[in-house]
C-alpha cells in the first residue's frame, strides 16, 4: 500500500462524510486494544451508510487500509506525511490524532532497496516514543503491500495521568526491524521423552536474564541449570532442545535460541494429552553460561508431580527470524486534536 496515495486519498474525502461517519453510533463498546479482522464487517457498514456516493475506484487507497482497521479511529486520521529514509528503508508517519490522553499514529515502513520487508515485519520492540509527558505505548502490524512493499503499523499512546496531550510534539524512533519471520507450532515429534534423564548434570549459570511464571521468584535465587548434553532435536532452524532431566523433582527442558539478541528468536515447550489437556510450565528461565554472555537459554520446569507423562505428548510453539535490519530513523511532529 502506497503511503503518500493513502494520505492524498484522505485529504480527499468531503467533510461531510467524515462528519457523518463520527456520529456512527455502535450499540457494543468495544474495547482498547481491537482486533482488526474482526472489524470488517463494522467498516464496510460504516462505509456503506457514510459515503454512498463514492465508488471503491474513488477512494482506493484510503479505502483498501481503513478496511484493514477500526471505524472509529480511521474516521479521525489526520494526514501527517511526513518521512525519512536511511539503509534503504522509507519511514513515514502517514496520519495522526488524539483525543484527550490517547494519541493514534499510523505509519509505513518501506523498503525502496530490497526485499526486506514483508508481512511479518516487526520493530523487534525496538521503537522509542520521546515525549514531554510519561506515558505508555503498543505498536500493531496491520498490513503488508507485495507491490510497493511497504509495510503498516498503528502505534498507540496513553498519557499516565491523563492529562490532554494536544498540541504536544512527540518523536517516533526506530532503530532495528526483523522480517521473515517463522512459526512453529506443533508435536515435537524428534524429541524421545524416554532421553529425560533422572540424575542430571547442573551448572551454575554466569547470569540470569529474567523469566516467568507462577514460580519463577521462587526458582531464580538457587537456580541451577541443566549442563548441555548436545541436540536432541531442532523442530525448526534457529532452535535446539539441549538437555532434559529431573531436578528437585522438577522436570527441566532446555532451549537453546540462535542469535536471539539479533533475531528475538522465542517460544515455549507445552504437554498435551488425547483429551485435549495441557500442561505449561511453573516457571521459565533464561541465563547464559559462558562469561561473554553469548551462549544464551531459556529452561522451561514442570511440575509433573500427579501427571502420567506416557499420556502426553511434548508440542512446542516457536517463532523466528532470520532477517535483522539495522538503521536510524526519526520523525517529530505535533498531535493535533480531531475535527468534532
Amino acid at each position: 500500500m502506497n503511503a503518500k496515495k493513502f494520505s492524498d486519498a484522505m485529504g480527499e474525502l468531503d467533510n461531510k462524510y467524515i462528519d457523518e461517519a463520527l456520529n456512527y453510533k455502535k450499540k457494543v463498546k468495544k474495547p482498547i486494544w481491537i482486533k482488526w479482522g474482526a472489524m470488517v464487517a463494522s467498516l464496510l457498514l460504516v462505509f456503506t451508510m457514510s459515503v454512498p456516493a463514492l465508488a471503491a475506484a474513488d477512494f482506493g487507497p484510503a479505502y483498501n487500509l481503513l478496511y484493514k482497521v477500526s471505524p472509529a479511529i480511521a474516521q479521525k486520521l489526520k494526514p501527517v506525511s511526513m518521512s525519512c529514509e536511511d539503509n534503504g528503508i522509507k519511514f513515514e508517519v502517514i496520519s495522526a490524532y488524539v483525543e484527550g490522553n490517547e494519541a493514534k499514529i499510523f505509519i509505513s515502513v518501506q523498503d525502496i532497496d530490497g526485499d526486506r520487508i514483508d508481512e511479518t515485519t516487526d520493530l523487534f520492540d525496538n521503537f522509542s516514543i520521546n515525549t514531554p509527558f510519561d506515558c505508555s505505548s503498543s505498536c500493531e502490524n496491520i498490513s503488508y503491500d507485495t507491490e510497493t512493499k511497504t509495510a503498516t503499523f498503528l502505534i498507540s499512546i496513553s498519557q499516565w495521568n491523563e492529562k490532554d496531550i494536544i498540541g504536544e510534539k512527540i518523536t517516533f524512533c526506530v532503530r532495528e526491524m526483523l522480517s521473515n519471520k517463522q512459526e512453529y507450532d506443533a508435536i515435537l515429534t524428534n524429541l524421545d521423552l524416554i532421553q529425560i534423564s533422572a540424575t542430571p548434570k547442573t551448572i551454575t549459570p554466569t547470569q540470569i536474564f529474567g523469566g516467568g511464571g507462577t514460580n519463577y521468584n521462587e526458582m531464580k535465587n538457587n537456580f541451577q541449570a541443566l549442563k548441555t548434553t548436545g541436540i536432541l532435536c531442532s523442530p525448526i532452524a534457529g532452535v535446539d532442545i539441549t538437555a532434559m532431566g529431573y531436578v528437585d523433582g522438577k522436570l527441566h527442558i532446555q532451549v537453546k535460541y540462535e542469535d536471539s539478541l539479533e533475531t528475538d528468536n522465542h517460544g515455549y515447550i507445552y504437554f498435551k494429552n488425547d483429551k485435549g489437556e495441557e500442561i505449561h510450565c511453573i516457571a521459565n528461565i533464561a541465563f547464559s553460561t559462558d562469561s561473554e554472555h553469548q551462549e544464551r537459554y531459556v529452561e522451561y520446569v514442570y511440575d509433573l508431580s500427579d501427571v502420567d507423562l506416557t499420556q502426553y505428548k511434548a508440542y512446542g510453539y516457536f517463532v523466528t527470524s532470520d532477517t535483522h535490519i539495522e538503521g536510524n530513523w526519526s520523525v517529530t511532529f505535533p498531535l493535533e486534536s480531531i475535527s468534532q
